[in-house]
């Protein structure tokens, strides 16, 4: 879709269109993914085996009663190709390994699929309009990718919301998706970004990771167990749906970097933030009180966006488990393919 001219749209001017889907499929460099695989083993004690490109680490499943093997990223743009919601798909990565191994693949559909190459810069033109810091978003970081991907789709064109999803969580099913989009666009008008909050029941999910416990303070009335101060556990799926128009790309890879918050230093960090933010008192209502809400956190984080950010609770536990290059993790994800579950 060509840059030239769709700056000079209004908000909303396109009308209700389908939904642009952006496919996440970044890697990280040697050095990066070595740092990584040293905090995993601290601070997770478990052995990271991937040395590859991970969005075409192959997963099986069995699908109509036959064992199948194909890339993880295959599993969610299936989804994706299927959905009658989705009228375009933008996958930003390693355009040279994704057309070597889903070319084919990706022809035998209709409906429109663009590469757009991880390596390459950023549009001086998409600099200067989302008023990107150069340093804050480097070409090929999360944020970077995230915008060149944003820019390459007709929701920019139309400045809309776009759905952006991770390709390394498999079992994220089309109807899922689907239920999570017609909610999302119920609030669009109202909310930049829009995350859904999955139920977590229990003090790990089966993926032995702790859930952020919170008040359900919202209109959704989410079922699942509380505990004894009537909080409810919530992870982060594969989705969202936002539009960067609305929001401050330059905070993208500082949120990103926190959404996994394990060791005291970044706790530190997220907590000095929001002190920043002027919310003061977050670990003690988390920690002490333990009375922090979906809505104050989504009144901390529309602070650190500069937007307006919507959480959503949601049931669908299969849609946070994200494939991050350990062995625990490569070998429960097979099983759980395999098994339906």
């Amino acid at each position: 879709m060509p840059l030239a001219g769709f700056f000079n749209l209004s908000l909303g001017q396109a009308g209700d269109v389908m939904v642009s889907a952006i496919l996440m499929a970044g890697y990280k460099n040697k050095m990066e993914v070595k740092r990584y695989s040293k905090i995993v083993a601290e601070h997770y004690g478990e052995k990271f085996i991937e040395t590859g490109y991970r969005p075409l680490r192959e997963f099986k499943a069995i699908i109509n009663g036959k064992l199948e093997k194909k890339p993880i990223i295959q599993f969610t743009l299936e989804k994706l190709y299927e959905s009658d919601l989705i009228d375009e798909i933008i996958i930003v990565g390693h355009q040279m390994l994704l057309e070597r191994r889903l070319g084919k693949f990706i022809k035998k559909f209709a409906k429109p699929c663009r590469l757009v190459n991880q390596n390459s810069p950023i549009p001086p033109e998409v600099v200067e309009h989302f008023n990107i810091i150069k340093r804050k978003v480097k070409y090929n970081s999360i944020a970077g990718n995230l915008i060149k991907g944003y820019a390459a789709s007709s929701a920019c064109e139309h400045k809309k919301h776009a759905l952006f999803m991770a390709s390394d969580s498999p079992l994220t099913s089309k109807e899922f998706i689907e239920r999570f989009l017609l909610t999302a666009k119920k609030y669009q008008s109202r909310a930049d970004i829009i995350f859904p909050a999955i139920i977590i029941d229990g003090d790990k999910d089966r993926l032995q990771r702790y859930p952020l416990k919170l008040l359900n303070d919202t209109r959704f009335d989410a079922p699942g167990l509380k505990d004894n101060y009537g909080r409810q556990g919530f992870r982060l799926s594969s989705a969202m749906f936002a539009n960067p128009h609305l929001f401050d790309i330059n905070t993208a890879n500082t949120a990103y970097s926190l959404r996994k918050a394990i060791n005291p230093n970044v706790q530190l960090k997220l907590f000095k933030i929001t002190r920043n933010l002027g919310y003061p008192n977050v670990y003690s209502k988390y920690f002490i009180r333990k009375d922090l809400s979906i809505k104050e956190v989504e009144n901390i984080t529309s602070a650190f966006f500069h937007g307006r950010l919507k959480i959503i609770p949601m049931v669908g536990e299969e849609t946070t488990y994200d494939y991050d290059g350990t062995d625990f993790e490569y070998h429960m994800i097979n099983k759980m393919l395999q098994d339906g579950s």
